[in-house]
C-alpha cells in the first residue's frame, strides 16, 4: 500500500475512537506494508512509552502527537498484549498499538520526518 497522509489517521481516530469501522479497516489495510510489526505484552510496551512520555516532558521537550493519549489507553487497557506496528506516512512515520488480530486500536503516534539539513 502506498504511503497515506497522517491525516486521514488522525481524522478516523478522533471521529470515533479505537473501535471506529473504518479505521480498523484502513489499519487491516496497512498492517502488511509495516516496517515494524510485533506482538509484545502490554506492561512491556508501557513501561517504555510511559518512560518515553517523561522524557520528552521533562528533560528532551521533543513532543509526539498521541503520545500522551497512546500511554493513558494503554494504562486503562485490559488487554494482555499489544500488536506494535510502525508504518510510513507522507508527513512521517505512525506508531500504531492495536489488539493483537487488529480489532482495537488503542494509540497512534505522529512522528514528523527527521530534518537533516540544519
Amino acid at each position: 500500500m502506498l504511503p497515506i497522509s497522517q491525516h486521514i489517521l488522525y481524522g478516523l481516530m478522533a471521529k470515533v475512537g479505537s473501535c471506529n469501522p473504518e479505521l480498523l479497516a484502513l489499519v487491516q489495510e496497512l498492517a502488511p506494508s509495516a516496517t515494524i510489526d510485533f506482538v509484545v505484552p502490554r506492561y512491556h510496551l508501557y513501561n517504555i512509552y510511559e518512560t518515553r512520555l517523561g522524557l520528552t516532558q521533562y528533560v528532551t521537550g521533543e513532543f509526539y502527537e498521541g503520545l500522551k493519549e497512546a500511554v493513558e489507553a494503554m494504562a486503562a487497557s485490559s488487554l494482555a498484549n499489544i500488536r506494535f506496528l510502525e508504518v510510513e506516512c507522507l508527513e512521517g512515520d505512525c506508531s500504531l498499538f492495536v489488539e493483537e488480530n487488529l480489532k482495537e486500536v488503542l494509540g497512534i503516534i505522529y512522528f514528523p520526518h527527521e530534518s537533516g539539513a540544519e
